[in-house]
This record gives structure tokens, C-alpha cells and sequence, in this order.
């Protein structure tokens, strides 16, 4: 009989994996039935079952100003129209839009000024025909105008009498903010779990509202274990660490409210 190079050299041809340990044979070890192994969960689905359990915090009313960064508890609607009255987007005049409709540079069209409304003011006239009124960013409109021509399309001259030399037409509600263009009364402004933020705050303010009612905030204790802790400032003896958890941990309880 012929041998083969390698079995003459001593080869022995590699063994399938049986389980051979230190010289003995083990059978492989058997795989439990899959029905028998738990589904793992998504975090989404870990976390919904975690606050399944938790219970609805309980609700407490406080100031609007002490309100950033809670958790609203109720539906507000809005009281009021935003804006709560149509005024100027801007300063310039009230004008009848059809009374400066031909108006150019070249041949500016002359209106009588009749009053000034400063913000927080009104005025008790009306705009007729041939005449305006003054106004500043947030002026109330007076009654016959229909629209604001802005300064810088106007001039003065000393020797024009009370009158006002309008440069360009305009459109009829042209750089007027109607009543309500913000916000109509009736509105939804925050409901249950929306964060109040500065912004939320703030349209709540403008709104009329001065208290809200919010979950109220737990109480959160934190505790760090170990006989290798030091607290931060103290002196560190050998095989002893700073701790630094609770510090870190009281960050993070603080930003989630």
C-alpha cells in the first residue's frame, strides 16, 4: 500500500468540532426552545411600560412669572382677539387710501393733519376726506382711515401749514395689523403637557392670563454608595475617588423638570 506525504509526515486531517476538551468527548450543549427566550423590547416600548405604571402627577396653580419650564396642566383659551384692536404696523399716517391714489414724487398729494395717536391713545375724530392723522407702531386706527403710509413716504415743509405731502399711493388695509390677526379669541393657546417655555409664557402674558396651573414637580432624592466615596472639597486618602454622580445626576433631574 501507498501512504500519502502527509500521513507519512504524521498529518492527521482536521476533526469537525464535536466538543473534544482536554481528551474527552462532550456533546454540545442544547439551545432552549425559542418560545422559551424573552422578546427583547425597543427602548420606545421599555419606556412606555415603564410610565404606564407611573401615576398622573397632581396639579398646583402659581404665578405665569414662576411658570417657565413647567409643565402646563389645563387648556387655556385666549380671552382676547391678538391684536386686540386694528392699529399702524408702523409709524407714518392714516389715511383714506383712495385720497392718495394719484400720489407721486413729482406731484405729491396734500393732506390736512388733523391729530397725533401715540400708542396707548385713541382718537376721538374720524378721517375724512382730504384729511390724516399721526400715528406711531402700534397707534390705534382711527375711525375713516384704512390704511398707514409710512414717514418715509412723506414730507413736511415748513411752510405747508398743517398739511402733509404724501409721495406714493397705497392699498386699502396696506401696513395696518387687523384685530385678531395673531391670535382670535377662543383660540387654544397651551394645553395639558406642553412645556412652558419663554415664548408659551409670553402669549400667555399677552393674553391676559397671571396664573396657570402646572404638574406639580416631585421630589427627587439622590443617594451615592460606596466605601471608596469622597465628597469634592475633602481630602483624598489612598484608594479613595471623588464623588461625582449625584452632582451630575442632580443636573439632569433639574433640566427634566
Amino acid at each position: 500500500m501507498f501512504s500519502s506525504p502527509n500521513q507519512s509526515a504524521g498529518y492527521c486531517p482536521p476533526r469537525a468540532k464535536t466538543g473534544i476538551v482536554a481528551g474527552s468527548i462532550r456533546p454540545p450543549l442544547p439551545h432552549p426552545p425559542s418560545d422559551l427566550i424573552p422578546a427583547m423590547l425597543e427602548l420606545e416600548q421599555a419606556l412606555a411600560r415603564i410610565l404606564e405604571t407611573i401615576p398622573p402627577p397632581e396639579t398646583e396653580s402659581i404665578p405665569l412669572a414662576d411658570a417657565y419650564g413647567r409643565v402646563c396642566a389645563e387648556r387655556i383659551k385666549s380671552r382676547v382677539d391678538l391684536p386686540s384692536f386694528d392699529n399702524s404696523a408702523m409709524d407714518g399716517y392714516a389715511v383714506r387710501a383712495s385720497d392718495v391714489a394719484s400720489a407721486r414724487t413729482e406731484t405729491p398729494v396734500r393732506l390736512r393733519l388733523i391729530g397725533k395717536v401715540a400708542a396707548g391713545e385713541r382718537f376721538a375724530g374720524k378721517v375724512s376726506r382730504g384729511t390724516c392723522v399721526r400715528l406711531f407702531t402700534g397707534s390705534p386706527m382711527p375711525r375713516g382711515a384704512n390704511a398707514v403710509v409710512m414717514q418715509e413716504d412723506t414730507r413736511v415743509e415748513p411752510a405747508a401749514n398743517g398739511e402733509v405731502l404724501f409721495l406714493e399711493p397705497i392699498r386699502g388695509g396696506e401696513n395696518v395689523r387687523p384685530r385678531g390677526e395673531d391670535v382670535q379669541r377662543g383660540t387654544t393657546v397651551a394645553q395639558p403637557g406642553e412645556a412652558l417655555t419663554a415664548g408659551r409664557i409670553g402669549l400667555l402674558a399677552a393674553t391676559g392670563v397671571s396664573r396657570v396651573s402646572v404638574g406639580r414637580q416631585p421630589a427627587v432624592g439622590l443617594l451615592a454608595t460606596g466605601s471608596e466615596l469622597t465628597k469634592p472639597g475633602a481630602a483624598l486618602s489612598p484608594g479613595k475617588i471623588y464623588e461625582s454622580n449625584r452632582v451630575a445626576l442632580a443636573g439632569l433631574v433639574h433640566r427634566a423638570g
